[in-house]
């Protein structure tokens, strides 16, 4: 029975509280907050009472084999790191690092004291991913990917009001780029491979980080688009085009649906079920990874993790 962590309070960190109640050989054992009142109240949910609001007590502390992540971006490294010479199992959320530098230094620690270390992009591990990777071939000569994610955020309004939170704040890595960019990114690079080149281009708030932004991704046949914002809606999904027709899909966090829509008219839902939350399976495949000893996955591996946030963070 893995015993886990969780490091953050937030909307993510429910979603992944809920996922280990209905994965087998894991439990909830703790969780770790600065405030002892947000961490309780986050607890209650889920029968846990093991609040712990000192840092070196969570890494000093035997009985816990695994933590998750949640925690601003910025603190993802200093944090993944000493849990990690503190002998725990890190699931840390996307991005690991906020730099190519960082990410490399995380694995370093991980395969130095043979820690299971792995960014938590959950799309790479979903059913629906996996039928759309064994699809592509239907669509002939593959030519473009239009990687959609734009979700307006409340705290925008918050910003404009001179309220500055922590996902536009630059201290702790915060943009539309690191928050919700890295889903397309991470999806086309998994799908695709690295490109030949990219290009960047974003409207950046007052507050200093991205608010909206599109990375061009040039390919040896073909073109790919990221678009994300936090300051905008989107009301279409996203798309790879081939020259026999196109795979539409709606929600590429989740992916929720899948169609192809063939050039001659006809219309192929590919859709396979899934478990409504979506976490589970990236949860299934890191404890896995820790049951065999592994270090790294080999589908969410430290390579695209670097490429991912060199793309994001280029000028």
């Amino acid at each position: 029975m893995v015993k886990i962590a969780i490091i953050g309070t937030s909307k993510i960190s429910h979603e992944f509280a809920q996922a280990v109640e209905k994965v087998k050989d894991c439990q909830l054992k703790a969780v770790y907050s600065r405030s002892y009142e947000k961490g309780y109240e986050f607890a209650k949910n889920y029968k846990v009472d093991d609040i712990i609001v000192d840092f070196k007590e969570l890494c000093n502390r035997k009985d816990i084999d695994m933590v998750y992540i949640a925690s601003p971006n910025s603190l993802h490294f200093e944090q993944s790191l000493k849990l990690l010479e503190n002998k725990k199992h890190i699931l840390c959320e996307k991005p690991m690092g906020v730099t190519e530098q960082e990410v490399e230094e995380m694995y370093r620690v991980a395969y130095k004291n043979k820690m299971t270390l792995m960014e938590a992009m959950k799309n790479t591990f979903l059913p629906n991913f996996k039928i759309i990777k064994k699809s592509l071939d239907k669509i002939g000569p593959l030519r473009g990917f239009i990687g959609n994610f734009c979700q307006y955020s409340s705290r925008y309004d918050n910003l404009k009001n001179g309220e500055l939170t922590n996902i536009f704040d630059p201290k702790f890595g915060g943009g539309a780029n690191l928050d919700i960019g890295v889903y397309p990114l991470y999806f086309a690079l998994k799908l695709f491979g690295n490109p030949l080149k990219s290009e960047k281009v974003e409207y950046i708030l007052d507050s200093g980080v991205s608010g909206i932004g599109t990375v061009i991704l040039e390919y040896e046949n073909m073109v790919a688009s990221i678009v994300y914002s936090k300051i905008t809606n989107s009301y279409i999904g996203s798309e790879i085009q081939g020259e026999k027709g196109s795979i539409v899909i709606t929600g590429i966090s989740n992916i929720e649906n899948v169609k192809i829509y063939y050039k001659n008219g006809e219309i192929e839902d590919i859709s396979v079920p899934q478990e409504e939350n979506s976490m589970i399976y990236e949860l299934q495949e890191f404890l896995q990874l820790i049951k065999l000893g592994k270090v790294e996955s080999e589908i969410n591996t430290k390579e695209i993790s670097k490429e991912v946030i060199k793309i994001l963070r280029s000028n």
